[in-house]
C-alpha cells in the first residue's frame, strides 16, 4: 500500500495546514483525484449531492466548511478543542461531507458517520473509502458504546426530524457522548415559515419553483400565524405531507425554538448557543453540552 492509499494519508499530508488551505485543498479535490501526491476521496455523482443539499461540488465544500469553522471554534470555547483523537459522530451524514472536512483535523478511525437512507449511505461509502460510514435505524440505539463520543455533528437532520424522532436522538447522543462532550447541529429558523409562504406565493403566481424541496415547503406551515404563535410559545414545529401512522409522518420540515432546546432537554444538556444569524449559517446553529 502506498502512502496516498492508506487510510490516514489525508490526516498525515495536510494535518498542519490552516482551516482556509485546507478549503483550497477541499475545491480543488472537486477537479482532481490527487492532490500534493494524496489521493483525496471521490465526490457522488451531482445529482445526489443537489437531491440532499440543492448544489454540488464547490458550493457543497464551501458551505460545509462554514459549518465546519463554526464547529471547531465553539469546541474550543466550551473547553473541548476538536484534536486527532477526538471521537466524532456526524449524524444523518447524507453523502459525507462533513466528516471529510474533519480529515484534516481527527485520525480517520476516531471519525464515525451515520446515516438512514441507503442511497446516501452507499454514495458515501463509494465516494470515501477511507472513513466509516453507518446504516442507521429510524430510532436509536446505533451500534455504539456508551460514553465513547466525545462530539457529535448534525446539519440539517434536526430540520426534518418531528418531536418524537428529534427527542429520541437527543436521549441516544446523552447516552453515547463523554460527560462534558458536545452536540452541534442545527435546524430552522423562525424565518423558514416566511420562505415557506414564500415559495407558496410563487406557485400559486405560476412560477415553476426550482426544486422538489421547494413544493415541499409551500405545503407546509400553511396556517402562518398559528405557526408564528407556537414559535413565540416555546412550541416545536413540525410539518409533514405524510400522516399517522405512517412512519414517514415523522419527517418533514421542523423549526425547534429556543424556549423548546432549554425545557426539553436541559435536563439533559446544558446551552452554549443558540445562533439565528443568516450572516453566519443560513440555519439556527445549536450547540450543547452534556451534563454530568
Amino acid at each position: 500500500m502506498t502512502h496516498s492509499d492508506r487510510t490516514d494519508a489525508v490526516f498525515e499530508a495536510f494535518h498542519s495546514l490552516s482551516d482556509e488551505e485546507w478549503l483550497h485543498v477541499l475545491t480543488a479535490s472537486v477537479s482532481t483525484r490527487e492532490v500534493c501526491g494524496v489521493r483525496m476521496p471521490d465526490f457522488p455523482p451531482d445529482d445526489i449531492q443537489r437531491e440532499i443539499h440543492g448544489h454540488h461540488g464547490e458550493v457543497s465544500i464551501h458551505e460545509a466548511h462554514v459549518f465546519y469553522r463554526e464547529i471547531k471554534a465553539y469546541c474550543a470555547y466550551a473547553g473541548r478543542p476538536v484534536r486527532p483523537e477526538t471521537a466524532l459522530l456526524d449524524f444523518g451524514c447524507g453523502w459525507g461531507r462533513t466528516a471529510r472536512l474533519f480529515m484534516k483535523d481527527v485520525r480517520p478511525q476516531s471519525l464515525v458517520s451515520v446515516e438512514n437512507t441507503d442511497r446516501f449511505l452507499m454514495a458515501a461509502r463509494r465516494a470515501n473509502p477511507f472513513l466509516s460510514f453507518l446504516q442507521a435505524g429510524p430510532v436509536p440505539p446505533l451500534p455504539m458504546v456508551s460514553e465513547s463520543l466525545d462530539l457529535v455533528t448534525s446539519w440539517s437532520t434536526f430540520s426534518h426530524l418531528d418531536e418524537f424522532l428529534s427527542g429520541q436522538w437527543m436521549q441516544e447522543f446523552y447516552r453515547l457522548l463523554k460527560p462534558g462532550g458536545l452536540v452541534v447541529m442545527t435546524t430552522q429558523s423562525r424565518r423558514f415559515l416566511a420562505f415557506c409562504a414564500e415559495q407558496r406565493l410563487r406557485r400559486a403566481s405560476g412560477m415553476r419553483l426550482e426544486h422538489p424541496w421547494h413544493e415541499a415547503c409551500a405545503d407546509s406551515f400553511v396556517d402562518e400565524a398559528r405557526a408564528n404563535s407556537d414559535f413565540e410559545a416555546g412550541r416545536f414545529l413540525h410539518a409533514s405531507s405524510a400522516k399517522p401512522p405512517h412512519f414517514q409522518a415523522h419527517y418533514g420540515e421542523a423549526i425547534i425554538p429556543r424556549n423548546y432546546v432549554l425545557k426539553a432537554w436541559g435536563g439533559l444538556f446544558r446551552m452554549i448557543e443558540y445562533l439565528d444569524n443568516p450572516v453566519r449559517l443560513p440555519q439556527v446553529l445549536i450547540v450543547l453540552q452534556k451534563i454530568g
